[in-house]
């Protein structure tokens, strides 16, 4: 009796364990049946002390009977136990007492159920309430003092046992939705990134490639030689997109200030825009900078989109070492009437990745044209 009132203290632990199957239409966890193992010392001290009679194995049968579905009801909706549960199992230890079987393996139960339940303030006052019947009972039953005692401590210790384990199958529950929603969130960047990526990449590019189409069209009978390199560069382009889409899909777009250059040349060229670049001598590559040339991507797939400029200009500000902490375009795209910019998804995505970066990005729209200045933290 004493074995088994020592091993029922972790008999809810593992309610919260993954292996779960199918009974009788519900899922019942491997380890609370195997607990139910230990009412198997109930009859003990029928074999020590006294025989039973066939109305007390009647009546120890019948219990059990009732036990059973108190004992499996968390299962039915949210795996918390209530009070009915917890005072008819307590009430079952009480009622068999005659039946001189152990009879407080189900206050023992009774207690760990009482651990169940979520608000801490209630589950602490049925403890207690447990405690003060258990010693009434024993008290107007004159029942042993030693019995009573051993039943409250076994009680508490099966409480305690029970509830820090609760507890723990609890905590366990709360981080894996934790960890569920991190992937979730994740999962959401990721494709974000992904979009951004391909509006840039495939923006510009395809923005270049229309230019240096209508470009070869006007130059197909003029100057058939131009127009040959015009489509052969047209050819290069997409081969080179297709690339950087791989690139992008598999999260190593690399692209570096330097690199990204030579199409804006090409670009503005084939737009007829005229280009100046402030501060290429001294450029230097980093790892940050793929943030930044994403940027100028995007900033040179704007000007040429919607300016109607004729001159653009791009600046670096960089660190003593060459490294590049921001760029500056600007164009002469005028209007004599400027009005808010409305920031698509280019320009969305541009913000962004800057802030992913620790940067900011900056618009400034006047009579004379639209300076744009991304910067990333050093």
């Amino acid at each position: 009796s004493l074995l088994f009132r020592g091993g029922t203290s972790s008999m809810n632990a593992a309610s919260d364990a993954p292996e779960v199957f199918r009974f009788g239409g519900q899922n019942l966890n491997r380890y609370r049946i195997a607990y139910l193992s230990y009412l198997l010392l109930y009859p003990v001290p029928w074999f020590i002390h006294h025989k039973p009679t066939p109305s007390q194995l009647l009546f120890s049968f019948c219990a059990l009977l009732v036990f059973l579905p108190l004992y499996f009801s968390p299962y039915r909706k949210d795996k918390t136990y209530g009070l009915p549960e917890i005072i008819m199992t307590a009430f079952l230890g009480f009622a068999t007492a005659w039946t001189h079987g152990d009879w407080l393996v189900y206050n023992i139960y009774a207690t760990g159920m009482s651990a169940r339940i979520r608000k801490r303030s209630h589950s602490i006052a049925t403890i207690i309430l447990l405690q003060c019947a258990l010693l009434s009972f024993c008290y107007f039953a004159n029942r042993s003092a030693i019995e009573a005692t051993v039943g409250v401590i076994l009680s508490l210790v099966t409480y305690v046992g029970t509830w820090m384990q609760w507890e723990l199958g609890y905590r366990n529950q709360q981080l894996q939705e934790a960890q569920h929603e991190i992937r979730t969130l994740a999962a959401t960047a990721e494709r974000e990134r992904i979009a951004r990526d391909m509006h840039d990449l495939l923006g510009h590019s395809l923005t270049v490639i229309s230019v240096k189409a209508e470009l070869a069209e006007r130059l197909f009978l003029g100057n058939p030689e131009r127009a040959q390199r015009e489509i052969a560069d047209i050819t290069q382009i997409a081969r080179t997109s297709l690339h950087e889409v791989r690139q992008a899909v598999s999260g190593m777009n690399g692209t570096s200030l330097q690199q990204e250059l030579t199409p804006t040349r090409k670009a503005l060229e084939a737009a007829g825009i005229a280009l100046t670049i402030q501060g290429e001598q001294d450029l230097l590559d980093k790892p940050q900078s793929s943030v930044l040339a994403m940027a100028l991507r995007e900033a040179i797939t704007n000007v040429i989109r919607h300016s109607n400029a004729r001159r653009c200009m791009i600046s670096f500000e960089c660190d003593p070492e060459g490294h590049a902490l921001a760029i500056k375009v600007e164009d002469d795209g005028k209007s004599s009437a400027p009005v808010p910019i409305s920031e698509g998804n280019g320009l969305q995505g541009m913000r962004a990745r800057l802030a992913a970066a620790g940067g900011s990005l900056s618009l400034h729209q006047t009579h004379s044209g639209l300076t744009l200045k991304a910067s990333i933290a050093s």
